[in-house]
């Protein structure tokens, strides 16, 4: 949740959850919701998604506490980085309230942080919190830990904190929730991520991998270069297809996987999203909520490496313009045979190869995977790229776009993608590709050696 109204929407949840809880109350329904939470909005309009979220989170998050055996009552309520106040201050309303998950979160110093870029959901995405813990008793033994482990490595404090998370987890005193967006019909369900201690730790066990034909074939990215906004650049930017991937013991994950916004000296953006079941009968659709991103430097760098051909996420990828002439032969020879042979693969649907000027003439065209052609294709972004506007419009009749040297870096990283999952699949190790990535998105521990807390989802 990361808009204007997160505040309003997260204290709403809270209220939602305690509703069900200490007051044992359904929500309203019919579209309607509570005089509470219509204070929290004011005169704001509430989203159909959210009003939807409103009606389900609480007694979700209800039935999950129930069939585990929690508390449901008695409970400390606790926003992350957020004044409970709104809520807490309405008449009538009769709330304890907690700081806990924040003051943990703040043992962490810098060193502690670096581990997991400085980004607090990238430790743990709860975005509320209940507890039942004594605060000040908690935190003087995590103080203690942290002194006794100054002199280690960073991580080992990490870690011993995160199973006494879990331990308080599993004591039911501390609980962390990520909420997520609702995607109606689909009714939000609560779901427990890294609570299993490190003792009894295990991998996850999982089974093959399907990428789903879309409109676009399996594995897909925009090639061609054209007018667009008045400039010379590529139709588009994104690599994105949809995979489902066998769990034993429980439903197949199936997603959708989306590489985009290419910056000059990093890896893309890449965010996931669950398919689900769509409004009308036997259709399906994206979830609404993003099932989280990649952290690029700590995840999807190694998992490139370690799944592709070897070289990792930017091998072969010039770190500048390119004017001399045998650099720039060499480089589009590697470019293109790589394209070429990429082009190959039924997995792979790469069919707009080709560049326009802008009345819309076709002037190199690559359409067919000639290699010759190819090759001439990616001497021609390398010409564009190194080249001036004045030039660039001599030929093509219009400026190439601001971010041309990105998004041609980006292009060429998107065809390494594109080959580590090809390659991945050759070597039968496409479903651990996928769900370690996915994974990975959504915050939850592939190994035991992962940071990330414990957590329990409404999605």
């Amino acid at each position: 949740m990361a808009d204007a109204r997160t505040t309003e929407r997260e204290l709403s949840s809270v209220y939602c959850i305690f509703e069900a809880l200490e007051l044992n109350q359904l929500p309203v329904t019919g579209g309607n919701v509570s005089s509470t939470i219509r204070n929290i909005w004011g005169k704001t309009p509430i989203p159909d998604t959210d009003l939807f979220a409103f009606q389900h989170q609480g007694q979700s998050f209800k039935s999950f506490l129930q069939s585990n055996n929690f508390p449901l009552r008695g409970w400390k309520y606790g926003l992350f980085e957020k004044d409970m106040n709104p809520l807490k201050s309405q008449p009538g309303i009769t709330i304890q309230t907690t700081t806990i998950l924040d003051d943990i979160f703040q043992l962490f110093d810098a060193k502690h942080r670096a581990l997991f870029m400085s980004k607090k959901d990238t430790w743990n995405p709860a975005d509320a919190y209940i507890s039942k813990v004594d605060d000040s008793a908690v935190l003087k033994s995590l103080r203690e830990l942290k002194e006794k482990t100054a002199d280690l490595p960073p991580n080992i404090f990490v870690a011993l904190l995160n199973d006494w998370l879990r331990q308080l987890f599993n004591d039911k005193k501390l609980i962390g929730i990520s909420l997520k967006t609702s995607t109606p019909p689909n009714i939000p369900k609560a779901k427990a991520f890294n609570t299993i201690r490190d003792m009894d730790f295990e991998p996850p066990k999982f089974g093959e991998a399907v990428l789903m034909r879309t409109g676009n074939g399996y594995l897909h990215q925009w090639m061609a270069v054209e007018k667009k906004k008045g400039a010379l650049g590529f139709r588009g930017n994104s690599i994105r297809f949809e995979a489902e991937v066998s769990i034993d013991g429980g439903d197949p994950i199936r997603f959708s996987w989306e590489s985009k916004s290419p910056e000059i000296n990093s890896p893309h953006t890449t965010e996931f999203k669950n398919i689900v079941a769509g409004k009308k009968a036997n259709t399906v659709q994206l979830a609404k909520a993003r099932g989280g991103g990649i952290p690029k430097s700590l995840k999807y760098a190694p998992l490139i490496t370690e799944y592709g051909r070897g070289g990792g996420w930017n091998h072969h990828v010039p770190k500048s313009s390119i004017t001399n002439e045998r650099e720039i032969t060499t480089v589009s020879e590697y470019w293109g045979n790589y394209l070429h042979n990429l082009r190959k693969s039924p997995m792979v649907t790469l069919n707009d190869v080709e560049i326009k000027d802008s009345s819309g003439q076709v002037m190199i065209d690559a359409r067919n995977n000639n290699k010759a052609k190819d090759i001439e294709y990616m001497k021609q972004l390398l010409w564009i790229e190194s080249s001036s506007n004045t030039d660039v419009k001599k030929v093509y009749g219009m400026n190439k776009e601001s971010k041309f040297s990105q998004n041609f870096r980006g292009k060429l990283r998107g065809l390494i993608l594109i080959n580590t999952i090809v390659y991945a699949n050759s070597q039968g190790k496409l479903g651990e590709l996928l769900l370690r990535a996915y994974y990975s998105a959504a915050k939850v521990r592939w190994t035991v050696d992962d940071l990330q807390g414990p957590f329990v989802k409404i999605e």
